[in-house]
């Protein structure tokens, strides 16, 4: 669209704009997100500053753009990532839909008391734990094998399945659930 732009000004106009938007988009989506992540994981290691340092040194370190040269990495990286990815997805929809039965309590979810029902192990949930470990290898299994290649392109569906599957084995059931809204901890709203 932007090489049908009749007027050069435009034309620059156009360009700078689309510039600007990939980076910001892929700044905010490629380094902002993993740096909070990182600093969310190891907050007493890291502020935002060191996490994005190591995460820029990651990304460097994996070469994405070199993913592109050769079909056969993109689909293992693919699989690879998708047989961690789907069992966490099956783990949270499994406590969610099965086991809590969509009951969250939101002020319990962010506080730190070891006694909250969210603290689980030190802020582990050893179940879940115990469910990502063998739906993950499974999983690799379908992404890796030869002989399982017609299954490579499901496996992020197959290792959602089997965490789910896992988790609902092993998580506690019976246990009766809270249901609190965040609204005694959310923000006041502004006055004007």
């Amino acid at each position: 669209m932007v090489q049908k732009i009749p007027s050069k000004p435009l034309l620059l106009l156009a360009s700078l704009s689309l510039l600007i938007l990939t980076i910001a988009v892929n700044l905010m989506a490629n380094f902002v997100a993993p740096a909070l992540a990182l600093a969310n994981l190891l907050p007493r290691h890291l502020n935002f500053r060191r996490a994005a340092l190591v995460s820029a040194t990651l990304g460097f370190v994996i070469l994405p753009w070199n993913l592109y040269n050769s079909p056969v990495v993109i689909v293992y990286f693919l699989g690879g990532l998708s047989s961690f990815l789907g069992p966490l997805f099956g783990i949270v929809m499994a406590d969610y839909w099965l086991i809590r039965k969509q009951r969250v309590n939101v002020p319990a979810l962010y506080t730190h008391d070891p006694a909250g029902p969210y603290h689980y192990r030190n802020g582990v949930n050893p179940k879940a734990i115990q469910a990502l470990i063998p739906s993950a290898l499974i999983s690799l299994l379908f992404a890796f094998l030869p002989m399982l290649q017609s299954l490579s392109q499901f496996s992020w569906f197959i290792a959602a399945g089997l965490g789910a599957l896992f988790y609902w084995v092993v998580a506690p059931k019976g246990l009766t659930y809270e249901d609190k809204d965040g609204e005694a901890i959310a923000v006041a709203p502004a006055k004007h």
